[in-house]
Formats: C-alpha cells, structure tokens, sequence
C-alpha cells in the first residue's frame, strides 16, 4: 500500500502470520465459533486483489466512497449489506492509517470490488474492520 507505514520483511511476516492465526484460533474458541478462520501469509495489494476475486462480495470501505460514480452514501452500503447472503464468500479490504490512494481504490473497482462508506466519520483501521464485521455478522447472523 502506497500510504502504509509498517513495513515487513519476510522474517517479520512468518511471525506476524503466525501471531495472528494463534488470536484467531483463540478468538474462535472464546466465541464457540465452529470454523477457525485462516489467516493467510502477508501479500502485495495486487495479489490480493487477484486473491479476492473469486469472492462474491468485495467491499472497499473508502472515505470517499460518496464522490465515486456508482457511490451512493449508506443507502448503498446498506443495500450492499443487505444484499449479503448465508454462504456467501466476502472479501473486505481495510485500508491503512493514510487511506487509500485513488490509484489503489481504481485498481479495486477495475477488479470488483464495491466502495463502500462507513458514515461521516474517518474511522482508524482498527475499528473500521470491526465496524465492516459487526454489519456483516448483523446481515448474516439470522
């Protein structure tokens, strides 16, 4: 990502990978969750964009959503939501601290993916993910 300022090497991402699948696996227990999430090694923002596009829904939560062409503020993050059924597969892509970059959100369009916005607030990229994951939980969870 153009904006990010942590940067791994491959030393630091094996540790970081294996961390983050040991919170998983932790998290799906304390929440009697049945399937233990797979967390899959660090890549480039193009591998994941091609990783993320057998996936039925792609959402791109970007704090200018709004300006874009097919944007249309929460009614359209709403029904995107709304539109999310039982089984099917979502890919999320949370941006870094700085934001997307236009280039960045351009490639996610021509790949898919579906800006949407969170509200009026810029959210930090801790509690965007959580607010992206408590409406999907809320759409799915019946």
């Amino acid at each position: 990502m153009q904006r990010c300022v942590m940067k791994l090497d491959d030393k630091k991402a094996r540790a970081k990978t294996a961390r983050w699948q040991a919170i998983a696996e932790a998290a799906a227990k304390q929440s009697k969750r049945g399937i233990i999430p797979q967390v899959r090694e660090v890549m480039e923002y193009r591998e994941a964009l091609r990783y993320a596009a057998d996936m039925d829904r792609k959402l791109v939560p970007y704090e200018l959503a709004e300006s874009l062409n097919d944007a249309s503020g929460m009614a359209g993050t709403r029904s995107i939501i709304g539109g999310l059924v039982p089984d099917c597969s979502v890919a999320v892509f949370i941006g870094p601290e700085g934001g997307f970059s236009e280039d960045e959100i351009q490639a996610a369009m021509d790949c898919g993916m579906n800006p949407i916005t969170l509200g009026r607030r810029i959210l930090r990229t801790e509690t965007a993910g959580m607010t992206v994951m408590a409406w999907i939980m809320y759409q799915l969870e019946q």
